[in-house]
C-alpha cells in the first residue's frame, strides 16, 4: 500500500509539473474510461455485473517534452502511465504490476532522417493490429482478446531501440529490436509498413520473438476506407506462437467491420471476427456493436454490446478489460455476453 501511495504522488508531481511548465514546451495528456459491464457465461458459467476499468479504451496519463538541438534536429522524451481506477489485488497500476511508466518512457532524436527512440514503446506489431482493428481496439468486442491474450502479441516493448522513415508520398516505414528481458522474450525483431492518403490507409507488420528452444512469429495487415461518414476497416493475422508459449500453434484471426458517424457527435460501429487455430482444436467468434456519443468538448458517454462465442474445444478469452470479478474464459460451447456502458474521457 505504501509503494501505491509513493508511486500515485509520485505520478501526481509529475503531472503538476507538466502543466505548470506547458509554456516551456512540456505536454501532459490522459485518456480515462471507466464504467458498468454486465457479462453472463451461458451452460454452466457465472454472471457479474461490476465496475471496470476501460470499456472502450486502456486509461494511461503521460508527459512528453522536445527541444530543438539546431541543424535540423530536435530531441525529447516520453513517460506515459497505464492504470487502473478499481484496484485488483492492492494495486492500481496496470500493464506492469507496481511499476511507473509502465507503457512509454523512452528518448527520441528526430530529423530530416526519420527518428530514433530509445526505451519502453508500443509495438509495432500491435499499432498496425489497431489501425485496421474494426472497433478501433474496443476492451469488449474486438480482435484483441484472441491475438493478445490468445495469441501472446505483447502491445509493449520494454527496452527497445526503433527507427522510423520519415514519410516519402505518404509511405512510412518502422523497425525495432527488443533485447532480452527478464522473465520475457530472449530477444525480438519488428517491422512495419504504413501507407496513409487523405481517405484510406493500409498497414503490413511482422513479428518475431526468440524464445531459447523455439521462436514466435506472427504477421499482420490491416487497412481502413472513408466513405463520407461511413468507415470501413479490416484485419487479418497469423500467429505462429511455438510449443513453448501457448497451448496455440498456428493462430490465423479475421476481423471486419467500422463506423458510421450519425451525426457530428454520434457515432456507431460494428464488428466481427472469427479465429481459429485447427491444429489446437481453437475457434471463437465475435460480433460487437457500440454507440459513442460526445456531449461535452473532451467527455464521451458509450454503450456497447459484445458476443463472444467458443465453438471447439480450447477455452477462448471473452474480453481484453483490466482485471475483472469475471475472470477466465469461455470453454467449449459456452457463450459470453457483455453489456458496457461507461464515460471515457481524452485530454491530449
Amino acid at each position: 500500500m505504501k509503494s501505491v501511495f509513493q508511486k500515485s504522488w509520485l505520478v501526481c508531481v509529475l503531472a503538476t509539473a507538466a502543466w505548470s511548465a506547458h509554456a516551456e514546451g512540456f505536454n501532459f495528456y490522459a485518456l480515462l474510461d471507466g464504467g458498468m459491464a454486465s457479462t453472463s457465461i451461458n451452460k454452466g458459467g457465472s454472471s457479474k455485473t461490476e465496475f471496470v476499468t476501460g470499456g472502450y479504451a486502456p486509461n494511461f496519463m503521460g508527459m512528453s517534452s522536445e527541444k530543438t538541438l539546431g541543424n535540423g534536429l530536435s530531441a525529447g522524451f516520453k513517460l506515459e502511465q497505464g492504470f487502473l481506477l478499481n484496484a485488483k489485488d492492492g494495486t492500481y497500476w496496470w500493464f506492469g504490476k507496481d511499476s511507473l511508466f509502465n507503457r512509454q518512457a523512452n528518448l527520441y532524436v528526430k530529423g530530416g532522417f526519420g527518428s530514433i527512440t530509445a526505451g519502453t514503446q508500443g509495438n509495432l506489431a500491435f499499432s498496425s493490429v489497431l489501425l485496421g482493428e474494426p472497433r478501433a481496439g474496443s476492451n469488449y468486442g474486438s480482435s484483441l482478446a484472441s491475438i493478445a491474450i490468445d495469441g501472446g502479441l505483447g502491445t509493449v516493448d520494454q527496452g527497445a531501440l526503433s527507427y522510423t522513415t520519415p514519410t516519402v508520398n505518404g509511405w512510412t516505414a518502422s523497425a525495432a529490436y527488443v533485447p532480452e528481458i527478464k522473465d520475457g522474450p530472449k530477444s525480438g525483431e519488428r517491422f512495419s509498413v504504413t501507407y496513409s492518403a487523405k481517405d484510406y490507409s493500409a498497414t503490413f507488420a511482422a513479428y518475431a520473438n526468440d524464445l531459447g528452444a523455439t521462436k514466435a512469429k506472427g504477421y499482420v495487415a490491416g487497412a481502413f476506407y472513408k466513405l463520407g461518414a461511413l468507415t470501413l476497416k479490416g484485419l487479418v493475422m497469423n500467429q505462429d506462437n511455438g510449443a513453448s508459449q501457448t497451448p496455440l500453434s498456428s493462430l490465423d484471426t479475421f476481423g471486419m467491420g467500422g463506423s458510421y458517424a450519425i451525426t457530428a457527435d454520434l457515432t456507431a460501429d460494428f464488428g466481427v471476427y472469427k479465429s481459429s487455430d485447427a491444429a489446437a482444436r481453437y475457434k471463437a467468434s465475435t460480433f460487437a456493436t457500440g454507440l459513442q456519443y460526445k456531449f461535452l468538448k473532451d467527455l464521451t458517454v458509450y454503450g456497447q454490446y459484445a458476443s463472444v462465442k467458443n465453438q471447439d474445444t480450447t477455452s477462448a478469452a471473452f474480453n481484453f478489460a483490466g482485471p475483472t470479478l469475471l475472470t477466465g474464459s469461455v470453454a467449449a460451447g459456452q457463450a459470453a455476453s457483455t453489456v458496457n456502458v461507461g464515460l471515457l474521457y481524452s485530454f491530449f
